[in-house]
């Protein structure tokens, strides 16, 4: 009975030691221990930068430059509500267990108060109800999966970019507009290009454009694999046009394939899902009239400023990730500008009704938490480096 009340008695006298020293007690709800936190700290608010940054940058995306040179513009111009952005920079280097482990210690500490990221479909399907759940906004920049928040479960996820649905949708007038029939689709088998695949072949039937099939692949397959499942699609059916969906794209591979395939089928015109960057795609020995990719952000006059400043950092190869994902913090700093407080809930609210203003131009959201009327274009590789070539030439 003595050695309990010992215990019971040291106990309170840790509890009495730690207020007396930190000058809180950790509130058992994180919502609230992150309002404490804010209220202690009044110039700084820290946001998580969560994806596989290092990953990217092998494959020729500067992601994390673009996401640290919003940072900078925003606190340039004065931060939000008095207080400088500071980006926490997680890195899970694309392996699923860190990833796992990182959600956790995140959603559990309370000097974090939003997260930009995780950059992929599955990522964001794996961790948003954590994230929400945690009462933590969560912009996540390059997730399209149209499956993500369907019900509007997580009202405080936002996706600043078009969904696979409307990117499938603006490629199927691409191909009524230039008379362009009978696809195959080369799609490997991870969850974002299933999940695309199965949209374009949605959006294609609604404009009664045929796909004859999917060649279904892995990481793992060997290019001649993929080359003998076309191969018999070639020999049975009229196939003129392909579409390739991959989760990562390695440049070596895709060179490798439009190459062969536009020599086995002339016309063909070969697009890709922006998984490899314009400067590689380029180097490819194929004619640059006939592979064709999204334009996320239009390349026009208005953009132009914003566009150059891009061109002038060391390293960036002209692909639009990185594009999407600096415009995702201006995104999320001017909506809490626009709010006026750091209330998460408000700030989900003012994001989902009001038009968020960046360098790239005016934003807004769908219901869904994906952009809203995206000014997507379908450009072959010679149209996209001609209106490159003129921004870059253009005038301040």
């Amino acid at each position: 009975m003595i050695v309990v009340c010992f215990h019971a008695e040291f106990g309170r006298f840790l509890i009495r030691n730690f207020k007396a020293t930190f000058g809180e007690v950790l509130h058992p709800n994180t919502t609230v221990q992150r309002e404490q936190y804010l209220k202690k700290h009044p110039k700084i608010l820290n946001i998580a930068v969560f994806g596989p940054w290092e990953y990217y940058r092998s494959r020729g995306f500067i992601l994390k430059e673009a996401i640290q040179l919003a940072f900078d513009e925003v606190n340039a111009g004065g931060g939000v509500l008095g207080r400088t952005l500071n980006p926490v920079w997680v890195d899970n280097n694309n392996y699923s267990a860190t990833a796992q482990e990182q959600v956790e210690k995140l959603v559990a500490d309370p000097s974090i108060f939003a997260v930009i990221g995780p950059v992929t479909s599955g990522r964001v399907l794996l961790f948003n109800s954590l994230f929400g759940d945690a009462g933590m906004l969560e912009v996540a920049p390059l997730a399209q999966c149209d499956r993500i928040n369907r019900e509007q479960s997580n009202t405080l996820l936002f996706m600043p970019i078009a969904s696979d649905l409307m990117e499938s949708r603006a490629l199927a007038e691409w191909a009524v507009k230039n008379e362009r029939n009978n696809f195959l689709i080369l799609n490997d088998d991870s969850r974002f290009p299933m999940s695309y695949g199965s949209c374009v072949e949605s959006s294609f039937f609604e404009r009664d454009l045929q796909v004859y099939g999917r060649v279904l692949f892995d990481q793992s397959s060997q290019k001649n694999y993929i080359r003998d499942q076309v191969l018999q699609y070639l020999d049975y059916f009229p196939v003129q046009n392909i579409i390739y969906l991959s989760r990562t794209g390695d440049d070596v591979d895709y060179g490798d394939l439009a190459e062969w395939i536009t020599a086995r089928i002339p016309d063909a015109a070969f697009y890709f899902n922006e998984f490899t960057t314009l400067d590689r795609m380029l180097k490819f020995k194929v004619d640059k009239s006939r592979i064709f990719m999204p334009a996320s952000i239009p390349l026009n006059e208005k953009n132009c400023s914003g566009l150059r400043k891009f061109l002038k950092i060391e390293g960036y190869e002209r692909d639009f990730l990185s594009l999407i994902v600096y415009r995702s913090v201006h995104i999320f700093a001017d909506a809490i500008r626009k709010t006026g407080t750091l209330n998460s809930d408000s700030i989900a609210e003012t994001m989902r009704t009001e038009t968020m203003d960046t360098p790239l131009g005016p934003f807004h959201f769908s219901t869904h938490g994906f952009e809203s009327d995206a000014s997507l274009e379908i450009l072959s590789l010679e149209e996209l480096e001609r209106k490159w070539n003129e921004i870059e030439s253009e005038e301040d």
